[in-house]
């Protein structure tokens, strides 16, 4: 039951986190966000918040791209690492995120992670002030995903990292709970 009241658990509920990529004027980045969506089936579209102070934030600007990234839950660590690990703290020469945590990405799609189960290719087609973040609508330009992880019906089968808060993770199971529509009838 609901009984508690206070603003100390806001953002402290258990989600997928998204790596957004992004390269700008020589320098790239990765970093974790927790605060991403589908916006819209036609056209697509998909919204990252980023925070102004953070390293990723000039890249997507600059730029007018940016990649969403799902890494599977084997992966947690480099995913965690990614919001952790600053652009702002390493020194010019560890300013790879990327390299430091052994993400690599596709030859032929600098954004896209190798590793991701499901990757979309953003171009930035509206920014919206938002508080602390700006919203970066994206136009989904591309998507790509790994058969492996989808069955017949383009659901997911794998195991993703799901974030609790606090640098915890979970990870979902393949045991299925289906809801019919019909069954409400």
């Amino acid at each position: 039951m609901l009984s508690e009241t206070g603003t100390q658990f806001f953002g402290y509920y258990p989600g997928t986190v998204a790596l957004i990529t992004a390269e700008h004027g020589g320098v790239r980045n990765v970093m974790a966000a927790g605060w991403h969506t589908a916006l819209s089936a036609q056209p697509p579209l998909y919204g990252v918040l980023i925070g102004r102070e953070r390293a990723t934030h000039p890249l997507v600007a600059g730029s007018g791209v940016f990649g969403v990234n799902f890494l599977p839950a084997t992966h947690a660590r480099p995913v965690q690492g990614t919001g952790v690990i600053s652009l702002h703290d390493l020194n010019p020469a560890e300013a790879d995120k990327l390299s430091r945590l052994n993400l690599k990405t596709l030859p032929d799609a600098p954004l896209a992670l190798a590793d991701a189960y499901l990757h979309y290719h953003c171009r930035v087609s509206q920014t919206v002030t938002t508080g602390d973040h700006d919203l970066f609508v994206g136009e989904v330009l591309e998507v790509r995903h790994d058969p492996a992880f989808y069955d017949g019906q383009r659901l997911f089968t794998g195991e993703a990292p799901v974030y609790l808060g606090r640098s915890s993770y979970v990870k979902t199971t393949q045991e299925r709970a289906v809801f019919a529509p019909e069954t409400f009838g």
